[in-house]
């Protein structure tokens, strides 16, 4: 396209050179022409007149001529210039489309997107029903096998549900744990004692035991009041705030067990091993630690002790700290070492079997 526009140029300039030199000609012969008809018999003024009339009509010709040419070549131009305009008109006009273009591609990208967006939206809401129907299906026939006559089918249950409180934690574990607790108060009630804890309501036990507290309700707590659980293992079980007022926990293995503001009113601790255990604040008012082992710096500080029953304990060590023993018994207990700063010991039986006043 520019070597197009140099030769249009180039061509324009030539027929421009082309025009004016055939005016010069022209007008070199009339001006020969007029010289040859009238110079002859002619005055000198005549003469003169003649040659002035005819280097006007040459002047003429020549403006002319110039006019002629500047109006060819502002055609010329006019015409580029109106070329141009198209050329930039339809370069608009293209890019005007292609704007267009990209806009419609823009907002079916967009679309597609919010589709796409929708799509998947629904694909996890369809998950999460299909989810959530897989859970209530495993919950009921959990629930179903609980009370089934076979252990093996119990146990499978109980842990089924302990899975079902991981996978579902907002929803399922507190009712969980509520199933489980009221499973262990049903079939090993303090009031027919079975002896030794039987495997599943052990396996029941350990499952509440070893539960993520932080996925428990608030201002819930685990209830496990009156219950028969003689030898169980709860070591390092997490039982704060729980209700095990009147629990029979003989024998039991309650070591580094968290009993932090449990309920342990009336409960029956005889035999028990509570090395390490954390009882700060436990309400054991008229609890049975006979025998128990509270050695190794198990911590009862702040514990209500009230008319609990702690001959022959073993408190080595242990943390007594502002603890309420009033009217304890604690007759033949080891203290050695025990911290009783602060403590309430108004009435209670000393181990050598004075009363405390």
């Amino acid at each position: 396209m520019f070597n197009d526009d140099i030769n249009n140029i180039k061509r324009n300039w030539f027929i421009a050179i082309g025009v004016f030199i055939g005016f010069i000609f022209i007008a070199f012969v009339i001006y020969i022409l007029l010289g040859v008809l009238n110079i002859q018999g002619l005055t000198l003024e005549k003469k003169y007149e003649y040659e002035t009339e005819a280097l006007k009509n040459i002047a003429l010709i020549l403006g002319g001529v110039v006019g002629f040419i500047n109006i060819f070549f502002a055609a010329k131009r006019t015409a580029a210039m109106d070329k141009s305009a198209e050329a930039a008109n339809k370069s608009a006009e293209a890019a005007n489309k292609n704007a267009e273009a990209v806009n419609k591609n823009a907002e079916a990208a967009n679309k597609n997107a919010e589709a796409a967006l929708k799509n998947t939206e629904i694909a996890f809401k369809n998950v999460q029903i299909s989810e959530d129907k897989q859970i209530t299906e495993r919950f009921s026939k959990a629930i179903e096998q609980l009370g089934s006559d076979k252990i093996e089918v119990r146990l499978g249950a109980i842990y089924t549900l302990e899975r079902i409180a991981k996978d579902s934690a907002e929803k399922d574990h507190w009712t969980i744990m509520e199933v489980l607790t009221a499973f262990v108060r049903q079939n090993a009630p303090v009031n027919i004692d079975k002896g030794k804890i039987t495997t599943d309501i052990q396996a029941a036990i350990t499952v509440i035991g070893r539960r993520n507290c932080d996925n428990d309700e608030e201002n819930q707590l685990l209830d496990l009041s009156n219950i028969s659980i003689r030898q169980a293992d709860l070591e390092d079980a997490k039982l704060q705030y729980a209700n095990l007022q009147g629990a029979n926990l003989e024998g039991a293995n309650l070591e580094d067990a968290k009993l932090q503001y449990a309920n342990l009113q009336g409960a029956n601790l005889e035999g028990a091993n509570l090395t390490s255990a954390n009882l700060t604040s436990a309400n054991l008012e008229g609890a049975n630690l006979t025998s128990a082992n509270l050695q190794g710096a198990a911590n009862l500080q702040g514990a209500y002790l009230f008319r609990a029953v702690l001959k022959h304990a073993k408190l080595q060590y242990a943390n007594l700290q502002v603890a309420n023993l009033k009217d304890a018994n604690l007759q033949d207990a080891d203290l050695k070492g025990a911290n009783l700063k602060d403590v309430h010991l108004k009435g209670a039986t000393m181990p050598d079997g004075s009363i405390h006043d």
